[in-house]
This record gives structure tokens, sequence and C-alpha cells, in this order.
């Protein structure tokens, strides 16, 4: 065997190496990580709102997935101090985030929850919590008339430059099929002395701004 072949089959060898070592890295990339939560507990997130101080927020029941019950436990390992909130939840939890949206210095838990299939409806459960630990649960208000007509859920809620909005889709509320007419409405809140007050923001349409 000469000196040509010997290369050519460490250069064949090394290519189908490096092929399979890429595959099984491509492989070890791709695996997801399925994170469990045992029954009857079906969402789990913690926020540290600061070193030291952390919320986690858990939702859990039996039976049915459409409503069950809530709990947010405040654990504030600097002073040792340790505390809980309980409430039955209508949905499912989508989401949970803490934002001072009053800029008051005592920050605000939001717990996004929605329903299923038809009933597809937002609900939001926010608490304040202050420096020394005590809280305070604030209510999140019902849409106007105005604001409901043609109104069907699947809302989406969302942050953006430290304002909390709110869009839905608007359906023809003459038509029993439930089709959307292609407008989006969109709300705004704000929070004054622990109270959320919102507003309709209608953006100006390609048409008027070139006016």
């Amino acid at each position: 065997m000469n000196l040509k072949t010997i290369l050519s089959g460490i250069f064949i060898a090394s290519t189908l190496f490096a092929s399979c070592s890429g595959d099984e890295e491509k492989k070890m990339a791709v695996k997801p990580k399925v994170k469990i939560i045992m029954e009857p507990f079906r969402f789990h997130k913690a926020i540290e709102v600061k070193p030291g101080l952390t919320l986690d927020i858990v939702s859990w029941g039996r039976g049915s997935s459409s409503v069950g019950a809530y709990l947010i436990l405040r654990s504030d390992s600097t002073h040792l101090k340790y505390r809980s909130i309980a409430g039955e939840l209508d949905g499912k939890i989508m989401d949970a985030w803490d934002m001072d949206l009053d800029t008051d210095g005592n920050p605000e838990l939001y717990i996004h929850a929605k329903g299923e299939g038809k009933g597809s409806y937002l609900s939001m459960y926010i608490y304040e919590y202050s420096e020394g630990g005590s809280n305070q649960q604030i209510r999140f208000p019902e849409l106007s008339s105005s604001l409901k007509e043609g109104y069907r859920g699947n809302d989406s809620v969302y942050i953006k430059e430290g304002k909390l909005l709110r869009e839905f889709l608007v359906y023809d509320k003459n038509d029993s099929t439930g089709v959307a007419t292609g407008d989006i409405r969109k709300v705004e809140y704000t929070l004054r002395n622990n109270s959320l007050q919102f507003k309709e923001i209608k953006e100006e349409k390609a048409a008027d701004k070139k006016q």
C-alpha cells in the first residue's frame, strides 16, 4: 500500500467522523428541554423583583383545565419574611410579570390568564406590594359598552415603552359565524391611586396621515 492510498484513507475516515460528529451535535442542539411540573400544578414562574426578593407564581387544580386556583409566594430572603396569597383562577395562566405602572416605588404583579375555546376571554389578577411586604389587589376594569361592541376575546396583552397595552380583533356583531372585520382595537391602561383607568388608542390610517 503506497503513501497516497494511506493518506486518502485517512482523509475519508476524518471526513466521515466529522460528519457523524456534526450530526450528533445537531441532534443534541435541537433536543428541547421539557420543564416538568407535578400535578396538580400547571404553571410556575419565578420573578426576581430585586436581589433577595422573589415572587413565585403557581397555578393548580384537578379535573378541569379551564378553572383552578393560583398562588403567589413572596420570599424575602434578606429579611427572612415569607408570605403567600391565594385566589380562584378563571382560565389558564399565559404569563406573569412585575412592573411599576404608577411609578410610586411599589411594584405591581400582573397575572394574565385566558379562557379556552370560544370563551377565550382575558382575565387579569393584579397585586401591588409595599416595601414591607403588604399587598393590595387592584381590580382589572371591564371594557366599556362601546369597546365591547364586536369583542369576542383572544386578547393580546403586552408592555411597550413602560405602558400596559391590550389589543383584540373586532368582529361583525351581526355575523353569527364570527367573521372578523379586519379592524384591531387597542386599549391603554394607566394606574392612579390603586385604580386602573383605560382609554382607546386610535392610530391614524395611512390615508389620514397624507392629508
